[in-house]
């Protein structure tokens, strides 16, 4: 399965357009996660006919007042993966736990690393040009059978960062 991961898009539909629509064009995805930042903006995206999961950004009045869950666990193929806005606010030790996956967003910087047999994936931002110094990126999340790749794409569509992570029964790690 493909998952096409976004984060941070505050209102900038054209970047979020592009993105997505190369992931479902190029990337074939099933399915678009979008980790806040604004909530609201995926409601043009129905044409394309994804699964579309997603959580609020700490900026979202309705993330504030509790009426749009801060954190979302979905289940693919065996794996467990947290959604979140905000890794250091929104998630518990019970959280890191429970899951095989960690998305998030908020910092606008991309990031893939693996802690401890988990993944944690920030897609970065697809603010602006620049953003905190960092230009505009976006993520893809694979996973079939017991492999799992995820990548980091600038808005040129060109890989900046990249891992390939193994599935074991005590968690995920390198492969190679």
């Amino acid at each position: 399965m493909k998952i096409g991961i976004v984060s941070d898009t505050h209102r900038n539909k054209a970047y979020l357009n592009d993105a997505v629509e190369w992931l479902v064009n190029r990337q074939k995805i099933a399915a678009l996660y979008h980790l806040g930042d604004d909530y609201d903006d995926v409601v043009d995206l129905a044409d394309y006919y994804l699964e579309l999961v997603q959580v609020p950004g700490i900026y979202d009045e309705r993330y504030r007042k509790g009426t749009l869950p801060a954190k979302i666990f979905e289940s693919v193929l065996g794996l467990t993966i947290l959604l979140v806005h905000c890794l250091e606010k929104d998630v518990t030790d019970e959280d890191v736990l429970r899951s095989d996956i960690i998305l998030y967003g908020h910092t606008h910087k991309e990031e893939l690393r693996l802690d401890d047999g988990r993944l944690y994936m920030n897609p970065g931002h697809l603010k602006g040009p620049m953003e905190k110094n960092m230009p505009p990126t976006f993520g893809l999340l694979t996973i079939v059978d017991r492999e799992i790749s995820a990548t980091i794409y600038d808005l040129k569509f060109n890989p900046v960062q990249s891992i390939e992570l193994i599935r074991s029964e005590s968690g995920l790690y390198k492969a190679g």
